[in-house]
């Protein structure tokens, strides 16, 4: 079969979960982003949905400074309907950046690895 590319190894796609699919949803309605990215890291089975990191980039981020403020902003999205709590562990906001900020940018870091416990505050 001269002229034909060879298959490469078989990549494996998993389809978002539903916790997934409701952070993309608010974050496309809120943000109208140019790039949206949410990653799900969580570290043991991945239906847990427990990890997630995510990558906004849009123009409603122009002139929010700090970044803090920014990374706020995209928690409250996520949160609108959980009354203002996360409902899962863990939630990395590798970039919150105007389009103009993106085209610039390195890259994003890796996530720190998760330290485990449930976010509680521990009982005495």
């Amino acid at each position: 079969m001269a002229g034909r590319a060879r298959p490469g190894p078989a990549k494996i796609l998993r389809a978002a979960g539903p916790r997934q699919l409701r952070i993309e949803q608010a974050l496309a309605a809120t943000f109208s982003p140019t790039v949206l990215e949410v990653l799900n890291e969580s570290h043991g089975r991945h239906e847990d949905e427990s990890h997630f990191k995510v990558i906004v980039v849009s123009d409603q981020f122009e002139g929010v400074k700090p970044l803090i403020k920014r990374h706020r902003m995209v928690t409250a999205a996520i949160t609108k309907d959980t009354g203002g709590a996360l409902d899962f562990h863990s939630l990395s906001v590798g970039a919150a950046k105007t389009p103009e900020e993106w085209a610039k940018a390195d890259g994003v870091a890796a996530s720190p690895k998760c330290a485990g416990g449930d976010g509680l505050p521990k009982r005495r």
